[in-house]
């Protein structure tokens, strides 16, 4: 007989089927749960932006200390490249005056005058130098072809002034002898008279020569001083002309260094008269403008308003974590949820995922950045649906996204967790000897 108590804590023997049922239902599907493929990711955040440094968003800061003459558009404008956005009033007083350029521009011309006048001086004076030097030369043939005569006519003379020397010599030795002869009376007086006469017209004629020698002398060192007196006068011609071109040249390159200066002066002038007015660097939409009002001041530096180029290459600037560094590789794929856009997100079956996108890594960053974290470039997938149009999702939009890596059974997932293993960095299938079993004990090891 048994006890109302007892009888009132058995359980009902239909309770217990349906009970060990569905243990064995959750036992079954807990183990067939443990086999069903999973997918590795790693998740990490950025922004969307351009891949092309030129379709960024561009700020635009002014060139020149100057005060807002006016603005021609407004926020949310759409402009093209080339269209005026700005213009500011130039505050420096070297370039101030409205008709800068034109003084410039006629101080130019004056200078370029100046110097054509000191080059064609310095062309002239080289023709007259030509032509001096010409003249020395042939003024200086002639003077010493002049010696050369005086010289020749000279060393003429001194043979005649020997000649007679010896024929006065002569004369008188014919004389001593005539004497003799006569006083011996071999000879009439008339011979002996012949001999005086002889020696009388001999030393005549050697005076006369002497006399001619020394004019001659006279008239070559004469000559001599001429020439020295002309070629002195020619060189003193010539240096005075190459002093005159000298001085010419260096007018000219004077005037050429004022020039530069000048032209220096006016190409400053020029590109602070083109800083004045700002215009937009691409096509694109103005998305903030400095609040500056007519007639305030602006210094070199200053932004003035930041334009948004339409965006022909979006990509995603994305950061992963130092641990997550080696599984990112060019051509690794991403799926993407962009901020603001409706979707489901099941990170371990992506392929069930909706209002997400695909895109590929297209750059790892080398190094890391500041805060440790490595940066990378995602770029839309090709061959698969595009990304939202920019009038939806903007540059700046804030993006999470799942780099896919391998699918593996859930069990495997849960065993890695749980040990906190890093995900797999090569794909390849996994079995239950490979994680279990000891690496000694493994084929091959």
């Amino acid at each position: 007989m048994q006890l109302t108590s007892q009888t009132l804590v058995n359980v009902p023997r239909r309770l217990r089927r349906w009970a060990g049922f569905a243990i064995a239902i959750f036992i079954i599907f807990s183990s067939t749960l443990l086999f069903v493929p999973w997918t590795q990711t790693v998740t990490v955040k950025g922004k969307l932006s351009a891949y092309s440094a030129i379709e960024r968003p561009q700020e635009v800061h002014a060139q020149i200390n100057g005060n807002l003459q006016h603005w021609y558009i407004h926020e949310g404008n759409s402009v093209k490249k080339g269209d005026l956005v700005l213009k500011l009033g130039d505050v420096d007083p070297k370039f101030m005056a409205p008709d800068l350029l034109k003084r410039l521009d006629q101080s130019r011309e004056a200078l370029e005058q100046k110097r054509q006048a000191a080059l064609e001086r310095a062309a002239i004076l080289d023709q007259s130098i030509e032509e001096m030097t010409s003249l020395a030369q042939a003024a200086s043939s002639s003077a010493k072809a002049k010696v050369s005569e005086a010289e020749k006519k000279t060393l003429s003379t001194e043979q005649k002034g020997i000649s007679a020397k010896i024929a006065k010599e002569t004369a008188l030795l014919n004389l001593q002898r005539s004497k003799a002869l006569e006083a011996a009376g071999l000879v009439s007086k008339r011979e002996l008279e012949l001999a005086i006469q002889a020696v009388e017209q001999t030393g005549a004629g050697l005076k006369g020569a002497e006399a001619e020698l020394s004019e001659t002398q006279d008239a070559r060192v004469a000559l001599e001083h001429k020439r020295n007196e002309i070629d002195a006068e020619l060189i003193q011609k010539l240096l005075d002309a190459k002093s005159k071109r000298a001085y010419a040249i260096g007018e000219a390159a004077n005037v050429s260094k004022e020039l530069a200066d000048l032209e220096l002066t006016r190409s400053n002038a020029l590109q602070r008269k083109m800083a004045s007015k700002i215009f937009a660097p691409v096509d694109g939409t103005v998305v903030r403008l400095t609040p500056i009002g007519l007639g305030e001041m602006v210094r070199p530096g200053d932004l003035l308003f930041t334009i948004a180029p339409e965006n022909s290459s979006p990509a995603i600037e994305m950061w992963a974590n130092a641990i997550d560094a080696p599984l990112l590789t060019p051509g690794r794929p991403v799926r993407i949820l962009f901020q603001g856009v409706p979707a489901i997100p099941l990170a371990a079956w992506p392929e069930l995922m909706a209002g997400t996108y695909d895109g590929r890594i297209q750059v790892v960053d080398q190094s890391a950045s500041a805060n440790g974290q490595f940066r990378f470039w995602v770029a839309p997938e090709t061959h698969r649906k595009e990304w939202p149009p920019q009038l939806h999702v903007r540059p700046g939009t804030q993006v999470m996204g799942w780099v896919i890596l391998n699918r593996v059974p859930l069990w495997y997932e849960m065993w890695r967790r749980f040990n906190l293993f890093p995900p797999d960095y090569n794909s390849r299938n996994i079995t239950l000897k490979e994680v279990f079993l000891p690496k000694a004990g493994r084929p091959g090891k």
